[in-house]
């Protein structure tokens, strides 16, 4: 393995995931990692206060799917579900089905199956990326364009697995928004279990339509409508015309208002009540029609520029591909994220 980048984060996962370990080892490793976090939060569960059932459990899963595979880290799961269920959600050391241990349970079940479900995918792709670069070895001497394609495949993988490590924080993060954002107005644990059941499906039926894509053509106004319902609607403007736009364009476009909406809730308008965001897009030209869309923040936190770009703001910046021009303004009073493109390369 000495071939495997050790420095940046990606490369380390690389390392940990291609480990060959034994069935017993990986068995063993994840019953342990659950009797750690049952034992820490034993000890600790005096001093937290209420509604902190599954803080040593969301790690243990992490670190034994990463380490172990998909089914030691399933059961791990499962055995702190069942741990914090029966010892930490009230009424403790009782297995009753109260509408607040029903909310505590789905949402300890949503996260720890995004965990497992993009961790295991992230090793998927680390196993088929060593064995690639393990072919590309004994082809270089031989067969020199072919072993040019395989570089750039290598290149491709080592952007997808940083960014499925990025997607991972994102997901998290936009689940903690969600969650902030329904009980924030408080009411009825039944009311705000439904609430937020509705919410995360809408969260799974975006990140389907990101990792799948469109079928066909789809207009502006049902990416942006798609983009924006996981988050409080009534925080938004939206208008536009009737712009239709193919499939590559339309999860582009997809994917950059996933990024604006996952900013604006970790930074920006979306992280509090008050804020609010304009989304509007026009047809500009007669004989050369372009296409602009600009994401406008305000009311939220004062907005400066980022000391360095990360894979959120790079993904951003990259627009709708070719021919297309993305402007970012950090004005203090809100973020401003403006995107031309010709209308032509929207229906290719």
């Amino acid at each position: 393995m000495d071939h495997i980048e050790r420095r940046s984060l990606t490369g380390r996962l690389q390392f940990i995931v291609a480990q060959e370990r034994s069935k017993t080892f990986r068995w063993t490793f994840a019953f342990s990692l659950f009797a750690a976090a049952f034992g820490v939060r034993l000890l600790i569960d005096s001093r937290l206060p209420p509604g902190f059932p599954y803080l040593t459990f969301f790690p243990a899963v992490i670190v034994a799917t990463l380490v172990s595979g998909l089914w030691p880290g399933i059961v791990c799961a499962a055995l702190g579900g069942i741990a914090s269920w029966y010892f930490f959600i009230a009424p403790v050391n009782s297995f009753e089905l109260t509408p607040g241990a029903v909310l505590a349970l789905a949402f300890y079940t949503f996260i720890v199956a995004v965990d497992i479900l993009i961790i295991h995918t992230i090793s998927v792709t680390t196993r088929t990326l060593v064995r690639q670069r393990q072919a590309l070895a004994q082809l270089a001497a031989s067969r020199e364009k072919e072993n040019i394609q395989l570089l750039e495949q290598d290149v491709l993988q080592k952007q997808l697995s940083a960014e499925l490590v990025h997607r991972l924080k994102n997901q998290l993060t936009l689940v903690q928004a969600i969650v902030n954002q329904t009980t924030r107005s408080g009411g009825e644990p039944e009311a705000m279990y439904t609430v937020l059941r509705a919410r995360i499906g809408v969260l799974a039926g975006a990140h389907e339509l990101l990792v799948h894509g469109v079928a066909g053509v789809a207009s502006v106004a049902d990416l942006v409508s798609k983009a924006i319902s996981i988050y409080d609607t009534c925080q938004f403007d939206v208008g536009g015309p009737d712009v239709k736009v193919a499939e590559r364009a339309a999860v582009s476009l997809s994917l950059m208002l996933h990024e604006l909406g996952t900013n604006a809730a970790k930074y920006g308008a979306l992280s509090v009540t008050s804020g609010r965001v304009h989304i509007g897009w026009s047809i500009e030209g007669d004989e050369k029609p372009v296409f602009k869309l600009i994401w406008k923040e305000e009311g939220g936190p004062p907005v400066s520029a980022p000391k360095r770009r990360g894979a959120g703001s790079r993904l951003i910046s990259v627009g709708i591909g070719s021919g297309s021009d993305v402007t970012l303004s950090f004005d203090p009073a809100g973020l401003e994220c403006q995107l031309t493109v010709p209308l032509d390369q929207l229906q290719m």
